[in-house]
């Protein structure tokens, strides 16, 4: 992928809407998060937390013109994916700072230490950066896979991350704020 247009965007942004959709997590709050192509920018994309919840989504980002270089490849959908998980965190702040998240990715959401990258505990090297990215980088799985676990992922540790994205689109799908302990 070289140049985001506003069509590629559109189109990319239905088929993930519909993937929340049938998995639990496109409720009231999530569709107010709206998704925006900007001209230029570093990252594949960004969602702006505790503010708007807005997405912004590059037509053109250092990033994946350096994966044009460099090899390697995330499709926008990928990227959409993972940005939703940053909303749905933001727009479901009881679920997510909960002692629950905190058992399943090792540490608090907002906490900001980077870990070192291990195949048995992190589903990308990303992933590795901090929980809130952890987070996100299992959810683009969970949602890409259908909510079914791949082989090559299926650790003890990812299996306590993805059984807590599962736990959480029952809870966003019920309307829950916080857990029921």
């Amino acid at each position: 992928m070289d140049f985001v247009t506003l069509s590629r965007l559109n189109r990319a942004n239905r088929t993930v809407i519909g993937e929340l959709d049938a998995m639990g997590f496109y409720d009231d709050a999530v569709q107010t998060v709206d998704v925006y192509l900007v001209p230029f920018g570093f990252a594949y994309g960004w969602q702006f937390y505790g503010t708007t919840g807005r997405i912004n989504i590059p037509a053109i980002s250092t990033s994946r013109l350096g994966h044009l270089f460099q090899g390697g490849y995330t499709s926008l959908r990928d990227v959409l994916r993972h940005e939703y998980a940053h909303a749905i965190a933001d727009t479901h702040r009881g679920l997510i700072r909960s002692r629950r998240f905190t058992d399943a990715f090792g540490a608090n959401h907002t906490w900001d230490f980077e870990w070192e990258y291990d195949p048995h505990f992190h589903v990308s090297e990303y992933a590795a950066t901090c929980p809130a990215e952890d987070f996100a980088e299992v959810f683009m799985f969970y949602l890409r896979h259908g909510g079914v676990m791949p082989q090559r992922i299926r650790t003890p540790s990812v299996s306590r991350k993805w059984a807590f994205i599962r736990r959480l689109a029952y809870a966003v799908s019920q309307g829950l704020r916080r857990w029921r302990e």
